[in-house]
């Protein structure tokens, strides 16, 4: 093993070098988050001397569960408290200004790893000439439990959020060293990722960050409200026999007990994860660590000096169904409720439409187009609408892709359009996508679409202005 040496501000960080590039991989950017620092905002690290970052650190605990042979592959990760570190991945650690990605992960805010996933970060950020960050954070009640009302101050909220922004204080004030910009940071995230990225534009000071931000299938407007947040956390206080406000048997409990008392207090249903007042964990709006809705925060303007992208897959929601997480509707009344959990005053008149619009759809196809529109279509356009209309520029995507699994079964699901952005669909990394020339040729196209992004700004479509200019892939 080649290793390199490579000084920032008081640390050397010592990371591996290979014909492909060099990597740095498990470098802490925060104290580790436990004992009494369980439930608090992450504290940066102020690394001294040697940084030993030829092994990956842990990803954020989590539930592990099975998942079928047509995901993408990911050979394993290890998982402990101890999560708030990152790799970073470049052509060369030599002073250079390259664009630098930082890659969210996605997972629910409930999973997640930078770790043992399907990408070959080496080859992207060669084939790019750009730095490549990936870091952890907290995931699921560690990093997203709204704890503050029922537990007094001493819990703040969206903790998992906060990693990201001194991950990306770290980027910004040591990227340099590894041949990154630190003036040129693009945002790159996925569903609870893409949403995470979305809540950035509702902060305070953090502007000056990042320049641009990809989402797929996230936006800046799935926000949680205090009411609901708290009502889940008193909840799970309930279910782990914990008083209000006794801080010493939250830092004590178990992160197995954690973990299994999450899974207790959430929907799996789509539909009521992501309605209003939907039990689900995620960003809160708690006017301190997030001061305004996002969108608000767009609105006025702050960010129209950032660029972005928004993009969803065409059907969406599919995935739920496809995973046996949700049960198609067996009569009209379970797609009525449904639509009645987003429009409870006008339900009918909105299916009645869908109807009319789908005459041929079958009961389980209308709510899945509901909810891949409702969840995911409609509120990425309107975050596009919204920063184009501040004078911001913004551009949309719809990705329809279908693999050939069972003639077509999954249609275009949630998350099949990430392996594309990367530009990583070999057959035994996405197996999805093995044997169709098509997806390679795709897979180059959207790739370079994100690398054109992270230096210039732009990509190869028109910029958004209504659903009309959205690009779609096929």
């Amino acid at each position: 093993m080649k290793t390199v040496d490579v000084s920032s501000r008081e640390a050397v960080y010592r990371g591996i070098v290979s014909e492909l590039g060099t990597s740095f991989v498990g470098i802490p950017y925060g104290e580790p988050p436990v004992g009494a620092l369980r439930f608090q905002p992450p504290k940066a690290v102020m690394a001294r001397g040697l940084v030993n970052a030829t092994r990956p650190g842990n990803a954020p605990p989590q539930i592990r569960r099975p998942v079928p042979a047509w995901t993408p592959r990911n050979t394993g990760f290890s998982t402990g408290e101890d999560c708030l570190n990152l790799n970073v991945f470049t052509p060369a650690a030599d002073g250079g200004r390259r664009p630098v990605i930082v890659h969210v992960f996605g997972g629910g805010f409930q999973t997640g790893s930078v770790n043992g996933g399907y990408q070959d970060e080496l080859d992207f950020v060669r084939r790019g000439e750009i730095v490549y960050v990936r870091p952890n954070f907290r995931t699921g009640a560690l990093g997203f439990l709204h704890l503050g009302e029922v537990m007094g101050d001493g819990a703040p909220a969206n903790r998992g959020m906060l990693d990201l922004v001194v991950a990306l204080e770290w980027v910004k004030e040591n990227i340099g060293a590894f041949g990154g910009d630190p003036d040129n940071v693009t945002l790159v995230g996925l569903s609870s990722g893409g949403f995470t990225i979305g809540a950035l534009f509702g902060m305070d000071g953090i502007a000056h960050l990042f320049r641009r931000a990809w989402m797929m299938s996230g936006s800046a407007s799935r926000i949680i409200d205090p009411g609901t947040a708290s009502s889940m956390a008193g909840d799970f206080l309930d279910r782990v026999g914990i008083r209000r406000g006794d801080h010493d048997a939250l830092q004590a409990l178990p992160v197995e007990r954690i973990l299994a008392a999450q899974e207790e207090i959430i929907a799996t249903d789509l539909g009521e994860r992501n309605s209003p007042g939907g039990r689900t964990l995620g960003i809160v709006l708690d006017g301190g660590s997030l001061k305004r809705h996002p969108l608000d925060g767009l609105a006025t303007g702050t960010f129209r000096d950032k660029q972005m992208v928004v993009g969803w897959t065409r059907d969406e929601a599919r995935m739920w169904y496809a995973f046996g997480i949700m049960q198609a509707p067996k009569d009209r009344a379970r797609v009525l409720s449904t639509v009645a959990r987003f429009f409870p005053d006008r339900a009918e008149a909105v299916l009645s439409e869908l109807e009319k619009a789908h005459p041929t759809a079958d009961l389980a196809e209308l709510e899945e187009r509901f909810l891949s529109a409702t969840i995911y279509r409609d509120p990425a356009q309107k975050t596009a609408e919204i920063h184009a209309r501040a004078g911001g520029k913004a551009f949309a995507y719809e990705f329809a892709w279908v693999p050939d699994f069972e003639g077509g079964r999954l249609g275009s699901s949630h998350a099949f359009d990430e392996p594309f952005v990367f530009g990583n669909v070999e057959a035994e990394r996405v197996p999805l996508a093995a044997g169709r020339p098509d997806a390679v040729q795709l897979a180059n196209e959207m790739s370079a679409a994100l690398l054109t992004f992270s230096r210039e700004g732009d990509v190869p479509w028109r910029r958004f202005e209504g659903a009309e200019t959205v690009k779609l892939f096929f």
